[in-house]
């Protein structure tokens, strides 16, 4: 069963002089527990593919289809839903609230549930399974950049969400670091079922996952 499919996905930013097109003629299907890479140059559309997976911005033209129900015409509010329940997000910047420590930076995608009880208990478990539970009461500002992504990927799977979507999370990182950040990726697909999504640059990466598909100028070519 296909988890993500694209159809015929067209993504075109329009000013008053110039017309780019973002993505032309997309076709894509990730089956359920696949790791899948994306690759190819910068500008190329990986990262607009990316946001339209996730539901963070709206194709020009086409279907995108997750978990078998089609996204269009949903009201901003079920697609929030959506993406709170079933999409996990982890960027190459970290994006972690400064302010917060970590176990507070962990719980944040779980304020958005009315009912998520045990909001604390959840943090913890995530920041267990990425071996970062002894930081818990530390600030962004104490880690390193792998502890920062730790946190970040434990960010993104505090509430369970059955598809993971990363980019460039080892964008940062030096490669001992990247090397324990992909360990975590690949233990989250292979021992929790996890869906993953991974736009990277690293060939070595992306040859260690299921299937690789490359962009250029827009277009799927491989």
């Amino acid at each position: 069963m296909s988890t993500i499919k694209l159809s015929n996905v067209n993504k075109i930013y329009r000013t008053k002089t110039i017309e780019t097109r973002a993505l032309e003629d997309i076709n894509l299907e990730v089956a359920s527990g696949e790791f899948l890479s994306i690759m190819g140059p910068s500008g190329c559309g990986k990262s607009t593919l990316l946001n339209i997976i996730g539901l963070l911005d709206n194709p020009t033209s086409g279907t995108v289809e997750i978990n078998g129900q089609n996204v269009a015409g949903l009201s901003d509010r079920t697609l929030a839903k959506m993406r709170n329940a079933t999409l996990g997000f982890v960027f190459q910047s970290f994006n972690l609230i400064n302010s917060l420590n970590v176990l507070d930076n962990v719980m944040v995608p779980l304020l958005y549930r009315k009912n998520s009880a045990n909001r604390k208990q959840l943090a913890r478990e995530a920041l267990e399974r990425v071996g970062l539970s002894h930081r818990m009461s530390h600030m962004p500002s104490q880690l390193s950049g792998g502890q920062a992504q730790r946190v970040a990927i434990a960010r993104a799977i505090v509430g369970d969400p059955s598809i993971i979507l990363a980019d460039e999370p080892c964008g940062n990182l030096d490669s001992k670091m990247s090397s324990e950040i992909m360990g975590i990726l690949h233990n989250l697909n292979k021992d929790f079922g996890k869906t993953i999504v991974m736009v990277t640059h690293n060939e070595l990466q992306a040859r260690d996952t299921d299937r690789t598909i490359h962009f250029f100028d827009g277009k799927r070519v491989l």
